[in-house]
């Protein structure tokens, strides 16, 4: 059990409300309004639609309890548990006769069955209060090593890998051999903590460490970046490698020459440590592509599906998505990312709702939500574990953008710039953002941004671009994007397509027979599935006129 966890009033007090409305026979007031409302203090207007508070505290509540039995409570009379799929506890009793907390007693009972009921109920009481007694002084106590025997190292030992499994992709930046030069010393010191700063704006996908220059590794990590400087007459050479700890390989390697340091200045070192930063962070980058082949951890290979699932628009993979991320945000509700990217991920049901079932946290007993109302819930969530994680603005971005408040969505969009302005994904979410408002001139010089520094980019990058230069007549420009969409089947590539073929009729009713096969809301009414794409209402007009379906 964490410090954080051990200093966490919030989880007593759901304890004890939960377990009072059970004894009181009041179980079935135990809804999310009336826990949050009641139980945790929350204002008479709080929406549990908007607010998954009861949920997470909920999820925490359980691992606690769990942790708590598994150690110093192992010999408590009574255990406390709360079964995923709904909020009320069920207490085994293991000091005499039965096994769960009473009935109501009801009127027609018999006198002595009632004297009864009394009396187990006060039996029940008092060995509650003893155990919620004991379970307080466990929660807030200071941490101690446990005793050692065969159930405690199987806990501890269940409890070492829980941050493992949820770790991201660990990065050292070191200096092996700081040079003796104390100039190029101090330009490659200067260097490595630019590039540490632009490395930990990727705060979903990578975790930073930075040991002093020559120190050996403190810290497990997965990977480490090294770089060097060599003198060359009056300028430099600065190398960087980066390195799999796991298995040594080396992954990717890169260099750079200076004729000169005298004209080295703070902001080219910025820009070639964000152009690194980027090259090696960035949701498509050099380490997202290796740790797609050889991670370990099961957040990873999570957070790469999402972003694996809105690359390939497949609904196999999207599911996956969903339901691992969801799985993740169960397993460890402070885990921002998987918050953030199912926020994402749940709007494409918005969109075009992939033909398998939605996929919802499994503790969430009543959330038959909208998509959007569960996207919202999911993206405030994250922003609330991480005020300063640039992928929580963005998803905050997209749901505001399908919810109509377009402005408010241009607001969390430079919200997720200003935390991370080297994510080309950002980048083209936002220029995207730009571009489906009908402001193409704002979005383009982003998206040429965005597309110029992501190599592996996904297709819907050079969409919005085709769409954003074919919005503002610049021809050559929307060719050679239309261009990169030719291979692609995703919906977006093929309406890229459609708008590309210009007067070839058979090439553009290729197009729009393959987008219809994979979204049939096109078919239906292709203003709905733009209209549910965030478009406005003036962009869906060029579109569908330019593609002959602009009937009244």
């Amino acid at each position: 059990m964490s410090d954080a966890f051990r200093a966490a009033p919030q989880l007593s007090a759901f304890l004890n409300f939960v377990v009072e409305r059970t004894v009181e026979g009041r179980a079935a007031e135990l809804k999310g309004y009336t826990i949050a409302v009641e139980g945790l203090g929350r204002p008479a207007d709080f929406n549990p639609q908007l607010d998954p508070i009861v949920r997470v505290e909920a999820g925490r509540l359980r691992r606690a309890l769990a942790q708590y039995y598994a150690g110093d409570g192992r010999g408590d009379p009574v255990q406390i548990s709360m079964p995923v799929g709904g909020y009320v506890p069920v207490f085994t009793w293991f000091g005499g006769e039965g096994s769960r907390a009473p009935a109501e007693s009801t009127d027609d009972a018999p006198e002595p069955d009632r004297r009864a009921a009394r009396r187990w109920a006060g039996l029940t009481l008092a060995a509650l209060a003893l155990g919620l007694l004991a379970l307080g002084w466990w929660y807030m106590k200071p941490a101690r090593e446990p005793v050692k025997s065969a159930a405690t190292e199987q806990v501890a030992g269940a409890r070492s890998e829980a941050p493992a499994a949820l770790a991201l992709a660990r990065v050292a930046i070191t200096i092996p051999a700081p040079p003796s030069d104390p100039k190029l010393a101090d330009v490659l010191r200067r260097f490595s903590a630019l590039l540490v700063d632009a490395m930990a704006r990727f705060d979903d996908l990578v975790t930073i460490k930075a040991p002093p220059p020559g120190s050996a590794l403190a810290e497990e990590v997965d990977y480490v970046i090294e770089i060097d400087a060599q003198g060359l007459d009056s300028g430099a050479v600065g190398l960087a490698r980066l390195r799999s700890v796991r298995d040594g390989r080396i992954v990717w390697t890169t260099s750079s020459s200076r004729s000169s340091l005298a004209t080295l200045h703070e902001s080219d070192l910025a820009e070639m440590a964000r152009r690194l930063a980027t090259r090696l962070a960035e949701p498509f980058g050099v380490i997202p592509a290796d740790a797609r082949q050889f991670t370990t951890s099961p957040a990873v290979r999570c957070i790469l599906k999402a972003f694996d699932a809105r690359r390939t628009v497949l609904p196999e993979m999207h599911l996956a998505a969903r339901v691992c991320l969801a799985q993740l945000t169960e397993q460890e509700p402070g885990f921002y990312p998987a918050w953030a990217h199912l926020a994402i991920m749940t709007l494409a049901e918005h969109g075009a709702a992939p033909a398998a079932p939605a996929a919802t946290p499994p503790d969430d007993a009543d959330d038959v939500r909208p998509p959007l109302d569960r996207s919202l819930a999911a993206a405030l969530t994250a922003v609330r574990l991480a005020p300063s994680g640039a992928r929580a603005y963005q998803a905050l971005m997209k749901v505001m953008l399908l919810r109509g408040a377009a402005d408010d969505a241009i607001q969390m969009g430079r919200e997720a710039q200003a935390r991370n302005p080297y994510d080309p994904e950002i980048m083209a979410e936002v220029g995207a953002l730009y571009v489906r408002l009908d402001r193409p001139l704002e979005g383009l010089p982003l998206l040429e941004r965005a597309t110029s520094l992501s190599v592996a980019r996904p297709p819907r990058y050079d969409f919005y671009a085709f769409l954003g230069s074919y919005l503002v007549g610049a021809g050559k420009a929307s060719e050679s994007y239309a261009a990169m969409l030719a291979a692609d089947s995703s919906p977006l590539s093929l309406l890229g397509q459609a708008l590309a073929a210009g007067s070839d009729t058979e090439k553009r009713a290729k197009a729009l027979s393959q987008l219809t096969e994979k979204s049939p809301l096109f078919g239906q009414d292709p203003r709905a599935f733009l209209e549910r794409r965030g478009f406005a209402g003036s962009v869906i007009d060029r579109i569908l006129a330019a593609l002959g379906l602009n009937t009244p």
